[in-house]
């Protein structure tokens, strides 16, 4: 009965430790939904249209994106990674508790050589994940307005950017 215990408990531990978690931010140039986003991803591997600079896939409402950021972590109850590359540094932190997933990110880009300056972006947000389905975590669009003079006429440029966190347990 011990022996039986003890290879049951080694199976569940390698099962834990075998599962990852894909996530991934990803900024769109327009407006999203989450009801689009998350039409847009049935069937989509997060890991296959996340393995570039942009996101590479057929389905329409996903291209155009860029990766702002992408890591497959082992899906273990407390997340904590630390990436660099280049001058951006990312810290991932988060909680995956009964597929229930609540995770910050931190994107630092260095901005001058020398005195080290940073500029930090901070992409939080909260869901519940389905095995194997890439969903949408959180959503957040922004709207920023700059003043533009073009020869003696000004004006303002308004750029709107959609930001998304996108995870897949798997």
């Amino acid at each position: 009965m011990f022996r039986l215990a003890a290879i049951l408990l080694a199976f569940q531990t390698l099962a834990a430790c075998a599962a990852q978690l894909d996530l991934a931010v990803i900024q769109f140039p327009e407006p999203k939904t989450a009801v689009e986003l998350a039409a847009a991803l049935q069937g989509v591997s997060l890991a296959e249209i996340t393995n570039s600079n942009r996101t590479m896939t057929g389905v329409p409402s996903l291209k155009g994106g860029t990766v702002l950021f992408a890591q497959s972590i082992p899906a273990t109850p407390r997340l904590e990674s630390a990436t660099r590359l280049g001058d951006t540094r990312a810290d991932v932190q988060g909680t995956l508790k009964n597929n229930a997933l609540h995770v910050e990110i931190k994107l630092s880009e260095g901005v001058k050589a020398g005195l080290r300056r940073f500029a930090s972006r901070t992409f939080s947000g909260s869901a519940s994940l389905a095995s194997g389905k890439a969903q949408v975590v959180s959503l957040r669009t922004l709207v920023s307005k700059t003043q533009t003079s073009v020869k003696g006429n000004a004006g303002v440029k308004e750029t709107v950017t959609c930001n998304a966190i996108v995870a897949q347990l798997r």
